[in-house]
């Protein structure tokens, strides 16, 4: 049968498989319009439609609610992969992190996959090393917990590799501009905003903050910071908050930055801290002023680790989902593997849990 007796949708899927094949459009990236694609070749929306459709059925192409199509990984391509997941995080044995692997493993090892391991410690020459070790190890799917998230990052071109070669791409906590790709993250927003709404709600009206300042969590934490003073009707004043570096948490925040700390504790009535460790920090540094929490300081956390309750005073916090972020990371990226479902954007709702570290205030120190 002569070319031109195919029919118009017909031509038009082996003109989108063609470019997928030679790389014009690569794996992740957004389809042409319904109507780019109308116009180049004179059909209609219909048709196009048609062929986009059974593209999308034959697993060249994916779809995404609010978003657009994409393209799907080759499904003409036979590329052998082991049962190996790689999981990249920022940190390995302390904190929250065992709990998250812990919950990845669980979910990995039912459904017969291995989980291999590795460690930026927030770094991103060593996220590259991670990278480069797991691209020679023919893995079937990738979670990573981006470096550094608010920053630019100069690994972008080894993600872009890995996904064109039709391996999935999972993050969490947060993700990277540039890379339209899927994540599962805690809704931190809606955490800084339930942290800093419980202390409006005892009374508060001078709340001091400590926030990270590379990660997008820090941001995304003092957006809810943010929220709850202007619901409240409260001035949030620059001063009153303290920002950090992946830096300045491994050499301990105190150590550089315990004056600024001490000026803001002098003029508060609450804080809301990044984590449970600089939470702790700043208990060490309200004790040596001869403060006393919660009566003179109210304080809330982020994450119930166990830190949150390793002390005198209990802390009230945010909670991280933890192991069951981990479960849905693996559930997530075992059916993307699978191709069940081929792009996440989940959040997960925090929940405020109030402990012994914030009470009912009053009277103010005065404005």
């Amino acid at each position: 049968m002569k070319d031109i007796e195919k029919p118009k949708y017909q031509k038009l899927k082996e003109y989108i498989t063609e470019i997928i094949k030679t790389r014009e459009l690569k794996t992740g990236e957004k389809m042409y319009s319904e109507n780019q694609l109308a116009e180049k070749f004179e059909i209609s929306r219909h048709t196009v439609r048609q062929a986009i459709g059974e593209l999308v059925s034959e697993g060249w192409l994916y779809r995404v609610q609010g978003k657009g199509t994409f393209v799907d990984r080759r499904p003409d391509e036979s590329t052998v992969r082991t049962n190996t997941v790689g999981v990249i995080t920022t940190y390995l044995n302390d904190y929250i992190f065992p709990a998250i692997i812990r919950g990845i493993d669980g979910i990995l090892s039912q459904n017969g996959y291995n989980i291999m391991l590795g460690c930026t410690y927030n770094r991103h020459e060593k996220e590259r090393t991670c990278l480069e070790n797991l691209r020679s190890q023919n893995i079937s799917g990738l979670i990573v917990e981006p470096t550094k998230s608010v920053l630019p990052n100069p690994n972008l071109d080894l993600y872009k590799e890995l996904s064109d070669s039709g391996i999935p791409v999972l993050f969490i906590h947060g993700a990277y501009n540039g890379l339209d790709y899927s994540y599962i993250v805690e809704d931190d927003v809606q955490a800084g905003y339930l942290a800093t709404k419980h202390l409006t709600g005892l009374g508060h009206s001078r709340i001091g903050g400590v926030f990270k300042i590379d990660d997008i969590q820090g941001h995304h934490r003092f957006s809810g910071f943010q929220k709850a003073h202007a619901e409240a009707g409260l001035k949030l004043q620059d001063s009153r908050v303290l920002w950090f570096d992946t830096l300045e948490a491994d050499l301990k925040l105190r150590a550089g930055r315990e004056e600024q700390l001490e000026a803001i504790l002098s003029e508060i009535t609450a804080i809301v801290c990044y984590n449970e460790q600089i939470a702790a920090e700043v208990l060490d540094i309200i004790r040596e002023l001869g403060m006393n929490v919660p009566d003179d300081i109210s304080i809330v956390s982020f994450d119930d680790s166990q830190l949150a309750v390793a002390s005198e005073v209990k802390l009230t916090t945010v909670a991280h989902p933890k192991e069951r972020l981990g479960e849905q990371a693996a559930e997530a990226i075992i059916s993307m593997i699978n191709r069940t479902q081929n792009y996440y954007d989940v959040k997960i709702q925090p929940e405020l849990i109030i402990r012994g570290s914030t009470k009912r205030i009053n009277c103010r120190k005065g404005d």
